[in-house]
C-alpha cells in the first residue's frame, strides 16, 4: 500500500474530470468503481461539503484526502494510510504501556498519553530534542540508545534515571529498531512503571480466568446463561430478555417458587455484565437478624456500641458489583426504608460513622411470594417495589416447563457419574414415565435430589437408575407406572381402547384415585400421602376428574 492511492481531478463547478490511481495495490479499486466517480458531484461523493481535508469513503474503503487549489479547479490526494495513521494514533492512546518514539539520531518524535502520565510531561515540549537532553541517563545504559547503537531489541531492562526536571524514575523497558528495507529510522520503546505492571497483570489474569472457565482470585465459581439447562420456549424467551437487561445497571426482581433456580439466573446475569470480574454478594434476607441488618448492610464504627469494630458492610464489600437480595419479602418495612434511601442517593454512613461513602452496586432482588399483594398487605413498601423491580422477571415452575424434566434428569445424573468417576448411569423408561406424572412442588432442586437419592440408592455394579431407587414418597408412581407390567394391579389400567390418549389417561387418573380414596376409606390427606403428592395437588386433580361433581 502506498502512502498516496488516488488522485481526483475537479473541474470548476467541483464535478470530478479524472480518476488517477497511484497505489500499486489492485485490491483499492476496480477500473469500472474509478469509471464510475467521472462527471459526479464531489459533494455527492464525499457526502459533506469540500473541505481543505478530511475523510471520504470509497467501495467501502476510508481515505483520508487533502485538496489542493488549481487553475482550472482542484485536485484531491487521497491516502488509506491517513486513516490508518489516525487508528494508530487512537491505539496508542488505550495502549496500558507508554509508548515513545525516536529517529536514528536519537531524536523524540512521538509519544502516547501512557507515556505522558507516566512521567509526567507534554510530549509537545519535548518534540525534537535529543534523549539525552531529556533525561539525565548514562549514555551507556540507555534503552533507546542501546537499539539505535546495536539495532537490535532490548527486552525488559529496568532503567533508573532522573528527568531534567529533577524526578527520579525507574522503569521496565522493551525497545525494538525501526528498520525498513534493511535500514535503521528509529527505535520505538515500550515504558511501564509499577502500576502499569499491575494492571497489565490483572488483565492478564482476567484473560486467563476466561479461557479456562474459571473466576479472578476473590471471587467463587459463578454459574452462566450456558449452566441453565433448558428446551423449553418459555426459558429461552427468560435467558434472552436476561441477557439483554445484564448489559444495563437497571434493578432486577426474579420472582419464582422455591427451587425454580432464581439465583442461578442472577448469578448469570452478573456473569454476563460489565461487572463480572467485581463482587458478586448473596444475601439470604431471611436469615438475618433484624437488629444486624444494618451493621451487617452498612458496616461500623469503632466505639459505634459497646465492641463495635471498624468493618465494612455488604455495600462497600460489594463497589463495582452485584448484590443478590434472596427472599427480599422477609425484610421488614422499617429495614426497606433504609436500604431504599441507599438505592436512591448510592451513598450510605456506617453505624456510628459520619462520612457519606459512595457506592455502585446492582441490586438484584429474588422473591417466592407475590410482592403486588403483599404490598396490599402492607408488608412491602410500594416505594421500595418499585425501586427494587425496574426489571421483572417471572420463572416458571418446573410443571410448566415438563419438556425440560427428562433433559434435567438426565444432565444431573450426568454430573453426578462425572463427580464420583463412576461409569455412566442411564434412566430406565419407567422412571422417566414417573418423573412426567409427578407435580414436581420443589420444582428443579427436588428434582436435582431425587437424581442424587436415586444415583446413591443404586447398586455399583447396575448400569440404569430403575424405579427402587426412587425415594419412597414416588412408590406410588412406581406402582402405576409398572402396573402395565403387573397382573394385580391391572385392574387399574382398565382405561378402555377407545379415545385420545389425553382421553384414555384422563380416565386412568379418575380410575386411580377412586381406587386410592376408596382405600383409604376417603381421606383426602391419606390418599395424597400415599399417591405422593400435595394435598393441593391432590384435590386439583380431583377437581379436573369430575369429583366434585358427584
Amino acid at each position: 500500500m502506498a502512502v498516496l492511492d488516488l488522485i481526483i481531478k475537479l473541474d470548476a463547478e467541483l464535478r470530478i474530470k479524472a480518476v488517477q490511481r497511484v497505489g500499486e495495490n489492485p485490491a483499492l479499486f476496480e477500473d469500472n468503481i474509478c469509471t464510475s466517480l467521472i462527471d459526479q458531484q464531489i459533494d455527492h461523493v464525499l457526502g459533506a461539503s469540500l473541505k481543505d481535508h478530511g475523510i471520504v469513503e470509497l467501495s467501502n474503503k476510508f481515505f483520508r484526502y487533502q485538496c489542493v487549489t488549481e487553475p482550472d479547479g482542484r485536485v484531491l490526494y487521497l491516502s488509506s494510510d491517513g486513516v490508518l495513521l489516525d487508528f494508530y494514533k487512537q491505539i496508542f492512546g488505550h495502549m496500558a504501556e507508554g509508548v515513545q518514539i525516536y529517529d536514528r539520531n536519537g531524536n523524540f518524535l512521538f509519544a502516547n498519553s501512557a507515556s505522558e502520565a507516566l512521567e509526567g510531561y507534554n510530549s509537545l515540549d519535548y518534540m525534537g530534542k535529543h534523549l539525552l537532553d531529556i533525561y539525565d541517563v548514562n549514555e551507556e545504559y540507555s534503552t533507546v540508545l542501546t537499539i539505535l547503537r546495536t539495532k537490535k531489541p532490548v527486552a525488559n531492562r529496568c532503567d533508573r534515571f532522573k528527568m531534567k526536571n529533577g524526578t527520579t524514575l525507574t522503569t521496565i523497558n522493551s525497545g525494538y529498531p525501526l528498520i525498513i528495507d534493511n535500514n535503521l529510522y528509529g527505535a520505538v520503546v515500550f515504558e511501564s512503571d509499577l502500576s502499569v505492571l499491575k494492571r497489565l497483570k490483572n488483565r492478564t489474569f482476567n484473560l486467563e480466568a476466561y479461557i479456562g472457565n474459571t473466576e479472578p482470585v476473590g471471587q467463587s465459581a459463578m454459574y452462566t446463561f450456558d449452566d441453565i439447562v433448558h428446551e423449553a420456549e418459555s426459558m429461552q424467551d427468560i435467558i434472552h430478555f436476561a441477557k439483554k437487561v445484564s448489559l444495563t445497571d437497571s434493578a432486577i426482581l426474579i420472582v419464582g417458587a422455591t427451587g425454580t433456580g432464581k439465583e442461578l439466573v442472577a448469578q448469570s446475569i452478573h456473569s454476563f455484565s460489565a461487572r463480572r470480574y467485581k463482587p458478586f454478594i448473596d444475601v439470604n434476607c431471611s436469615a438475618v437478624p433484624g437488629n444486624l441488618f444494618e451493621s451487617m448492610f452498612f458496616g461500623t464504627e469503632k466505639g459505634a456500641f459497646t465492641g463495635s469494630v471498624s468493618k465494612a458492610g455488604l455495600f462497600e464489600m460489594a463497589n463495582g458489583g452485584t448484590i443478590f437480595l434472596d427472599e427480599v419479602n422477609s425484610i421488614s418495612p422499617e429495614i426497606q426504608a433504609k436500604l431504599l434511601r441507599v438505592l436512591q442517593e448510592k451513598r450510605f454512613q456506617r453505624i456510628g460513622g459520619s462520612r457519606y461513602i459512595q457506592c455502585d452496586v446492582r441490586i438484584i432482588s429474588a422473591a417466592n411470594e407475590n410482592l403486588a399483594a403483599l404490598m396490599q398487605q402492607q408488608k412491602i413498601r410500594m416505594d421500595f417495589y418499585y425501586r427494587i423491580s425496574t426489571i421483572k422477571i417471572d420463572l416458571p415452575a418446573l410443571k410448566d416447563r415438563d419438556q425440560d424434566i427428562i433433559l434435567l434428569a438426565r444432565n444431573f445424573l450426568q454430573e453426578l457419574c462425572a463427580q464420583y468417576n463412576r461409569e455412566q448411569l442411564t434412566i430406565a423408561a419407567e422412571v422417566l414415565n414417573a418423573f412426567q406424572q409427578y407435580e414436581w412442588p420443589g420444582n428443579v432442586r427436588e428434582l436435582h435430589h431425587v437424581i442424587e437419592y436415586a444415583f446413591n440408592r443404586a447398586a455399583d455394579d447396575v448400569s440404569t437408575i430403575t424405579l427402587d431407587c426412587l425415594p419412597d414418597y414416588l412408590r406410588p408412581l412406581e406402582r402405576v407406572t409398572c402396573s402395565k407390567h403387573q397382573g394385580e394391579r391391572t385392574k387399574l389400567m382398565a382405561v378402555g381402547d377407545t379415545g385420545s390418549f389425553d382421553e384414555r389417561v384422563e380416565r386412568f387418573e379418575y380410575s386411580l384415585i377412586r381406587q386410592t380414596l376408596d382405600e383409604n376409606s376417603g381421606n383426602i390427606t391419606q390418599t395424597a400421602k400415599v399417591l405422593g403428592m400435595s394435598r393441593q395437588s391432590l384435590q386439583y386433580r380431583m377437581k379436573k376428574c369430575g369429583f366434585c361433581e358427584e
